[in-house]
């Protein structure tokens, strides 16, 4: 597609200011979709705004009425949505001892609550409609469980158990919901990866504490992953006609670390199958 016209296809896309939600703006503007891109700052938007997206501020921690407000809002701009993009969110660092309650919920108020809030306010326009896509974002970490970033690998799981689940309760409704689980891209991200440690600070801990500092110093200056190149592919991937898959796997040292996973995951449940039945148990 090339150029917006006023019977395409719109997209609202969460946590636009920087990285792959500014990317995927991009992309999604390039294929000749109408975008919305949002961010908590509106003064973040305004390059996107000047190539051709309306632009909105959004919190996606807001109470339930406020997220209410937005989607009504945000709808009225062209008069539907088609593609609800949760991408927002952020990494909170430290090992999980480390991690305070407060900090662990604001964690799961951004990266879960916050989209399962923000799609909530959607759904009954997606269902009057019966029709629409949820591409909710996940994680590599999910897998790699990487020491140091726990928190967020538990709220990127939920990410992907919550998005199963809706793909199969609003499919009666011909909503559509897939989880995105991309790799390390040459974003913002991995710069700021140690800009939230946790308050309390454990002595020892070398493994998350050395973890932590190279992702943010060294593995920022050498992350592979274009995130141009993965804005397009994932843009193209869920405007296909063909049913979606549950899970969108985005890179390929993502690939190879799922596929490990999942080779060893079955490798144990062989092992241990019918052990109930042994009498060593």
């Amino acid at each position: 597609m090339s150029g917006q016209n006023s019977n395409s296809p719109v997209f609202l896309i969460t946590g636009c200011s920087t990285g792959l939600g500014r990317e995927l703006a991009l992309a999604a503007l390039a294929s000749g979709f109408r975008v919305i891109a949002t961010a908590r700052r509106l003064d973040t938007l305004t390059d996107l705004e000047t190539r051709g997206a309306k632009i909105l501020e959004l919190d996606v921690t807001s109470s339930v009425r406020d997220l209410a407000a937005f989607a009504e809002k945000a709808i009225a701009v062209y008069g539907q949505v088609d593609y609800l993009i949760n991408n927002a969110g952020f990494a909170q660092s430290g090992a999980i001892e480390e991690v305070s309650p407060e900090e662990a919920l604001t964690q799961f108020n951004t990266n879960f609550f916050g989209l399962v809030n923000t799609t909530n306010a959607f759904l009954p326009h997606f269902r009057s409609r019966r029709a629409g896509t949820l591409v909710n974002f996940s994680s590599e970490i999910t897998c790699t469980t990487l020491p140091g970033i726990g928190m967020y690998s538990a709220t990127k799981a939920a990410v992907d158990a919550v998005s199963d689940t809706w793909a199969r309760e609003l499919a009666e409704y011909g909503i559509r919901s897939i989880s995105v689980q991309p790799s390390g891209f040459r974003t913002e991200f991995f710069n700021n990866a140690g800009a939230r440690p946790a308050g309390k600070i454990i002595e020892g801990y070398e493994l998350v504490h050395g973890t932590i500092n190279y992702m943010a110093t060294e593995y920022a200056r050498i992350v592979p992953g274009d995130p141009v190149k993965a804005a397009r592919n994932i843009i193209k991937v869920v405007t296909r006609p063909e049913p979606l898959p549950l899970r969108f796997v985005v890179g390929d040292d993502a690939f190879a670390s799922f596929k490990a996973f999942y080779e060893k995951r079955l490798e144990e449940m062989e092992t241990l199958r019918g052990a109930e039945h042994w009498d060593e148990f």
